[in-house]
């Protein structure tokens, strides 16, 4: 299993310069929590996140660990705020002393669709932008490298946790483990693997920690790469674009709350 969520594909998008895919991440978070529009969100995500993902040919895999993940968070906040949202008065159904109001279930909406935003656009990055290759833009960007290797860092962890505790699970397993069945039974086999997956991790945290001192990693030298990222005079142009349509939405946004108030 690769330890890295990358997914190598030869399309366009995966060869665009990994600030400019980034700036475009950057861009529709920004507008899916600035535009104030009930159905925005959505529509950034149907009409342009998944469009992306088919052209880059991962839009299985987005679609999957999207859902995967906001699906519970979006199910909790249609419970939560469809139930106990504060000064909602508009109810839609009760049960007993509960009851539905469509002010709460507008804001898990509404939340719930931003949050697909977010994920959509964070994996357009990740899924498609090779981690080492995202380190070198940040440093040739003028990052230092402490924060470059902790975005790399930050974006390896759960691969990396994800391939140990299969290893640990199949040797559970090779043991006489039984770890499929009921959930209590898989709940029983789950407390096996947490003592190795947190002392496996701390030994691959001190690991690294050897591996950047062999490499003189705190030396005040200039690094080099032997990875070489292509770049284009169109890229930078629609990468100042993005960000500073981005900055001036955002204060827009921040103006009008504030009059409105």
């Amino acid at each position: 299993m690769s330890q890295t969520f990358y997914l190598d594909r030869a399309t366009v998008w995966h060869a665009l310069h990994p600030l400019t895919k980034l700036a475009v991440a950057l861009a529709l978070i920004v507008a899916a929590f600035s535009v104030r529009w009930f159905f925005f969100s959505s529509a950034l995500y149907v009409l342009i996140i998944f469009p992306i993902a088919v052209w880059a040919r991962i839009w299985r895999e987005l679609l999957r660990t999207t859902f995967f993940v906001i699906l519970p968070i979006a199910i909790s906040l249609v419970l939560v705020q469809g139930f106990f949202f504060p000064g909602a008065r508009d109810v839609i159904f009760q049960i007993g002393p509960l009851a539905l109001k469509r002010e709460g279930l507008e804001f898990a909406f509404v939340t719930a669709t931003r949050l697909f935003v977010v994920a959509g656009a964070g994996l357009l990055v990740v899924y498609c932008t090779h981690p080492v290759d995202l380190a070198l833009a940040l440093v040739q960007m003028g990052a230092p490298y402490p924060f470059a290797y902790i975005v790399v860092s930050a974006i390896q962890l759960l691969p990396e946790m994800q391939t140990r505790a299969e290893s640990i699970l199949n040797a559970q397993q090779a043991r006489g483990l039984e770890t499929t069945g009921s959930w209590r039974v898989r709940l029983a086999a789950f407390v096996p693997i947490i003592s190795p997956l947190v002392y496996g991790a701390l030994a691959n945290v001190q690991e690294r920690a050897l591996a950047l001192d062999a490499r003189a990693f705190r030396a005040p030298l200039r690094k080099t790469s032997w990875r070489v990222l292509r770049d284009s005079q169109l890229q930078r142009i629609v990468r100042v674009l993005l960000v500073v349509s981005s900055i001036l939405l955002a204060l827009y946004s921040i103006a009008t709350l504030y009059v409105t108030l």
